[in-house]
């Protein structure tokens, strides 16, 4: 059902301003608790050079032996913290969903209105293409354990709201026809194309096409059918 945005209703998108707890996503994901800093630390590290190798390397071709000498930790040391290797990767996801999710936002909250869609298509492309050995092995992680994917469901739920901020914003926006449903669901189509054209490369236009930012964006515009702004 398409519904527009009830002025009452407004005050119910200040959650993308909330802070996130990463501790209770690393808990949700099975990552062992660090009681003490030293603990922390050294856990942070290996998720943090498990992220830099899953940026170049399949995640299955990485051995845990390989992580921990990148991390320079033992093996006991790296099984205090995580169960396993998958679980390490959830936290890895989990880690680069808080990476990403503030660069992405800033672009829609800072920017000039009309640069903002312009700019977050591009942004997105090339997120994708420096990253798409990560996020195949993210895709591959979340068809076996869907809650793994749920940081980015977040962060694409926030960024969604950031812009439905903006556009309420805009002087004289008519915001009776402004379709909060129209608007989640353009970021829905948004994620879906990028994710579907690096997992599959449907053609005839890849990530890497000179023109896909600007299709993107006619796609994600024409599917929101905003007022005139």
């Amino acid at each position: 059902m398409d519904k527009n945005l009830p002025m009452r209703d407004a005050a119910f998108m200040t959650d993308a301003s909330l802070t996130i707890d990463i501790e209770d996503d690393l808990l949700r994901v099975g990552v062992i608790p660090a009681l003490q800093s030293r603990s922390r630390t050294l856990r942070d590290r290996l998720i943090q050079e498990s992220l830099a190798i899953s940026r170049k390397v399949p995640f299955d071709d990485v051995s845990i032996i390989d992580i921990c000498a990148s991390a320079q930790c033992s093996t006991g040391a790296f099984y205090s913290r995580f169960p396993d290797k998958i679980t390490l990767f959830k936290a890895v996801m989990v880690f680069a969903a808080a990476e990403s999710g503030p660069l992405l936002e800033r672009i829609v909250r800072e920017e000039k209105f009309e640069d903002i869609l312009p700019k977050l298509m591009r942004a997105q492309v090339d997120r994708y293409l420096r990253q798409k050995t990560f996020f195949r092995s993210a895709f591959k992680v979340s068809l076996e354990c869907e809650e793994a994917w749920e940081p980015f469901r977040r962060n694409a739920h926030n960024l969604a709201t950031a812009y439905i901020q903006r556009v309420l914003d805009v002087d004289g926006v008519d915001r009776d026809r402004v379709s909060v449903d129209r608007i989640r669901f353009a970021f829905q189509v948004m994620y879906g194309v990028l994710n579907n054209t690096l997992s599959n490369r449907p053609g005839p236009f890849v990530l890497e096409s000179d023109i896909f930012p600007e299709m993107l964006q006619e796609s994600v515009m024409a599917t929101m059918k905003l007022p005139k702004i």
